[in-house]
């Protein structure tokens, strides 16, 4: 790796800011990892009211019209839950170690290894973030919160004494978070019924409902359960120790904008008889 000289350094920094890497890189002859490190090194950050940045940024948004892929995501979304991206335990003791030797050998890719954000920096962070929050439309918040994509290991919903028992599970050679025991035995019960082909398969959470013309309040619903039965018969299940308001209205515009749709609840009176079934049949029951 070529040492810096001082009139390189110099002219990084009357430059990277108003034109950018690329224009850098041609003119030091360098390569991207070579400037970007420095760069990083140097606390340097591109000017974002720049001609340049201004440029740069119109020119990337001309770039992604007309090739969105939504059905792209689908794929991938199945391609996770078929379990074909999950890493053994030696897959992922091998990755750590290769990036652990890359970084004691080259450096952190973006040089930010041991870098703190700024008292400053996280009140500007934490701002932005409930300004979002508060902007995002209600089905997004509720979708959010149902899958529980904030929590993670060391959160609230694994506390030991929590009577709900939010964890992830790993069931049926899926990791998935579940929200709690009933539904992690409901989870456990389906697959007892697919292992025993007395169903053809089940899915946990794969399926959102949308509300079509209603704009506030309750605007979509994500059944807990897909369930593909032997003669071709699809079926939703619902796990439910209790009914609130807002899983009231769900259950209702379910019933009034798809009507179609088999849906079953699992209420607190089902899954008691339910549980005293078959508590002593399936493994790992909580």
């Amino acid at each position: 790796m070529a040492t810096w000289k001082e009139e390189e350094i110099e002219f990084l920094k009357a430059n990277y800011p108003e034109r950018g890497k690329a224009w850098c890189m041609a003119q030091l002859n360098r390569t991207d990892g070579s400037i970007r490190r420095k760069a990083a090194d140097l606390e340097l950050k591109q000017n974002q009211e720049s001609e340049f940045f201004k440029d740069w940024q119109s020119r990337a948004a001309k770039s992604k019209v007309g090739k969105k892929r939504p059905e792209q995501a689908l794929v991938i979304k199945k391609t996770h839950a078929d379990g074909k991206f999950k890493k053994t335990p030696q897959q992922k003791k091998a990755i750590s170690e290769r990036m652990k030797k890359f970084i004691a050998t080259h450096g952190h890719p973006r040089g930010a290894t041991g870098m703190k954000h700024t008292k400053e920096t996280k009140e500007k962070l934490s701002k932005k973030s409930k300004e979002k929050w508060a902007s995002m439309p209600e089905e997004k918040r509720d979708e959010y919160a149902k899958r529980g994509s904030e929590l993670g290991k060391n959160s609230w919903a694994n506390r030991e004494k929590a009577s709900w028992k939010a964890a992830w599970r790993e069931i049926g050679g899926y990791k998935k978070y579940y929200r709690s025991r009933w539904e992690a035995n409901y989870a456990r019960y389906l697959e007892w019924l697919k292992v025993n082909n007395k169903i053809v398969d089940w899915k946990h959470e794969d399926t959102t409902f949308w509300f079509e013309g209603i704009k506030r309040g309750v605007m979509s619903y994500l059944p807990d359960f897909h369930v593909f039965k032997a003669d071709g018969i699809e079926e939703y299940h619902e796990v439910k120790g209790w009914m609130d308001d807002r899983s009231k209205t769900k259950l209702k515009r379910m019933a009034k904008y798809h009507p179609n749709i088999i849906l079953i609840l699992i209420d607190s009176k089902s899954y008691r008889v339910l549980e005293k079934e078959m508590k002593d049949i399936i493994p790992d029951w909580e």
